[in-house]
């Protein structure tokens, strides 16, 4: 039930006396007891929440309640937003229920302390995406999932599943009746959503640059009105990235290592050739290797999906190469590299600097690994520089601020160890 706030109680009973028994105004309008010209006045909210204390309205307990909110926090007009395409998005009533499509807008949400908005997910949010799941599809670090409580109880995987990657349910979702949809940028289908759910879609993802996700922080902060804790935790983000850039923004350039990174990892050998991917594909921007001191061999490739020749890692001599693992209890692919004939003249296969890393994506591009990344890739990188800086503490701060839980990264280092190595 949508709160009516306290702010018109005085309102009320000088609504009240001044006005009697007032009828509710029955004119159509996008706004909830509206006279029909976009606009809440004190007038028009004062005389329905007397009506319906009267028990004299036509509107129910859930139009009072974003009539006054409405009038409170947005001057009595609806709110528009602009999207990550672009879109100008209205909203008439405050957002109550919320879908989300992806696991990075679902981790933003929990961030900003929404989980019990969300009516309904992704098969990812449900799965290992925001919370940890092992190679057989188990759920590790028990306390976490119990700790994230969705409304009615219950945990993430026991919302309701309406899309996957390649299928969306959009009559599951109209009759869920959300008050918006967030989706992913990669589909650009916000008007289709609109069109078939029949409430307001935000398009807006993450990125391998901070920037990007301080904008997806603050918008969803904006489409949530939750601009504080939006503020709150981009401040945080910023003070993780800024205490690892003023130590590396001090190193010469011939100073920082070069770096092939693998973000895939190398499970399938150089290439897999149903998804592309695995130890030839790269991205040509990663900010958090860049923060932490590193040189970016891909840097100057183009295109959204890399894939250079195992040659040319050859010949780009990388004096480091980081080789991203897809599970939390499984390999990487980093015995493949250092084991295989071709790569064995490399600098970083030569001097064992060939390290485990953690996996950047998981359907989207997850900020807590972003951050985690970037601490841990200094610390290998310039382990003299940052020999005071405490991974395992670091690591249990990000998840304490992202998702509300104590002591999770110190749990999943029991099933990926490679980060106790530089504790």
């Amino acid at each position: 039930m949508r709160q009516v706030f306290s702010y018109f109680a005085g309102i009320l009973l000088l609504a009240c006396l001044l006005f009697g028994t007032t009828t509710a105004y029955a004119i159509s309008s996008a706004l909830p007891c509206d006279d029909g010209d976009d606009v809440l006045t004190e007038k028009e909210v004062s005389y329905t929440v007397c009506d319906y204390m009267l028990e004299a309205s036509t509107y129910t307990l859930d139009d009072v309640g974003d009539a006054s909110y409405i009038f409170t926090f947005w001057d009595g007009k609806p709110k528009t937003i602009t999207d990550g395409h672009d879109r100008e998005v209205t909203f008439y009533r405050p957002v109550e229920r919320i879908i989300t499509t992806n696991p990075d807008n679902s981790r933003i949400v929990i961030a900003l302390n929404e989980l019990d908005k969300i009516v309904s997910t992704d098969e990812c949010t449900r799965g290992g995406c925001v919370l940890p799941r092992n190679s057989n599809d188990e759920k590790i670090a028990l306390g976490a999932w119990e700790a994230l409580q969705i409304y009615g109880g219950g945990e993430l995987d026991d919302l309701p599943e309406t899309n996957t990657r390649k299928e969306i349910d959009y009559e599951t979702m109209a009759l869920l009746q959300p008050d918006v949809v967030l989706d992913t940028l990669w589909y650009n289908r916000g008007d289709l959503i609109e069109e078939k759910v029949g409430c307001p879609c935000v398009d807006v993802g993450s990125g391998f640059t901070f920037e990007e996700n301080y904008y997806q922080i603050q918008l969803l902060g904006n489409v949530l009105d939750k601009k504080v804790r939006a503020d709150e935790l981009e401040d945080f983000i910023r003070s993780k990235v800024e205490m690892v850039a003023a130590v590396t923004s001090k190193i010469d350039e011939s100073e920082k290592p070069t770096v092939y990174f693998a973000p895939r990892g190398a499970t399938k050998g150089f290439y897999d050739a149903v998804e592309g991917r695995d130890f030839t594909r790269t991205e040509a921007v990663y900010e958090p290797l860049n923060i932490a001191g590193g040189i970016n061999l891909a840097k100057d490739c183009t295109g959204n999906e890399i894939n250079v020749a195992p040659e040319q890692i050859v010949v780009w001599e990388p004096e480091v190469i980081f080789v991203a693992r897809s599970t939390w209890d499984g390999e990487s692919g980093v015995g493949f590299v250092k084991d295989t004939p071709e790569l064995s003249e490399i600098p970083a296969v030569k001097n064992g600097r060939v390290y485990d890393c953690f996996y950047p994506y998981c359907r989207g591009r997850p900020v807590d690994r972003s951050l985690l990344n970037m601490i841990y890739m200094a610390k290998r990188l310039h382990p003299e520089e940052f020999s005071d800086l405490d991974l395992e503490a670091e690591g249990n701060e990000i998840f304490k601020e992202l998702l509300g839980v104590d002591g999770l990264f110190s749990e999943l280092a029991e099933y990926q160890t490679f980060p106790k190595e530089v504790y």
